[in-house]
């Protein structure tokens, strides 16, 4: 996190609130970007490494926004699942709703954002692309070209008992989601569909992912692409790196992956909009 890191809230409606940082760059030029952070599935924007990441792109001259969707769970405590009841409900319709909200809110005042989602919100970032005139260009970190990554045997279990069961490893904790999550998915897969949206944006896309990844596979990262136009697709795979590109909660120093990542998106930052 920068020394020039604030906090701030953007409603979306009565019931739900996006909760916000933003990094400000300590040598801003008339060429910064703007990039909008969106964490993962159990993610947060104050997860582990995030807040480091994120200032260091600052400190690299963008103004770097991170969000916890207004149903991800987490809500005014920052760092732990106090609002269970809102994970169990949260659907990419609400995260997009939440970015497309965000995007317009004079906070960012730009017209031409670099949306940067890590897993789950990677997905976010192409659907939101795909719909917004202000997404100048979109990256990705170790996100699935798909949403829903389940047997025929989980999703008829998730039917069954109404409900699924989410773990957290680290913590032991048990969250759930309910049978409209699947319900939503189920009934929109073509409208969630990543590649296409990615497609449909037709603007620049990095794709990075760990090649050891034990969540979401690296041959994502060239589904997600198979679409997008090759002079403005680019995959790149960190090898021996996992899914957090070896940042773990809560964060203790910065890992070489990581910085591998912040130097891959500095440098296809400064060759698409050079400064």
């Amino acid at each position: 996190m920068s020394n020039n890191t604030k906090n701030f809230e953007v409603p979306i409606d009565e019931q739900r609130v996006v909760r916000a940082s933003v990094d400000e760059p300590m040598n801003p030029t008339s060429r910064s970007k703007v990039i909008v952070f969106i964490p993962g599935f159990k993610g947060f924007k104050d997860w582990g490494g995030w807040p480091w990441f994120c200032g260091e792109l600052a400190k690299a001259g963008h103004r770097v926004h991170r969000l916890n969707p207004s149903m991800c769970g987490v809500g005014p405590s920052l760092d732990s699942f106090d609002e269970p009841e809102r994970f169990a409900r949260q659907t990419l319709g609400h995260d997009v709703e939440d970015l497309e909200t965000f995007l317009l809110r004079p906070e960012v005042d730009s017209d031409e954002v670099i949306l940067l989602g890590h897993s789950r919100g990677g997905i976010v970032a192409a659907l939101t692309a795909a719909a917004s005139s202000q997404v100048a260009g979109v990256i990705t970190m170790g996100t699935p070209d798909a949403l829903l990554r389940l047997s025929d045997e989980e999703i008829e279990e998730w039917q069954s008992r109404g409900k699924r069961e989410i773990v957290n490893a680290r913590t032991g904790e048990v969250l759930y989601q309910h049978l409209a999550v699947l319900e939503d998915y189920l009934d929109q897969e073509d409208i969630y569909n990543a590649p296409k949206a990615l497609a449909k944006a037709a603007v620049p896309v990095l794709a990075i992912h760990g090649e050891a990844d034990p969540s979401v596979e690296s041959s994502c990262a060239t589904r997600l692409l198979e679409d997008v136009d090759s002079d403005l697709a680019r995959k790149v795979l960190i090898a021996g790196a996992g899914h957090t590109f070896g940042m773990v909660h809560p964060f203790s120093d910065p890992s070489p992956h990581a910085e591998q990542v912040l130097e891959v998106i500095t440098d296809w930052l400064q060759e698409k909009w050079p400064r």
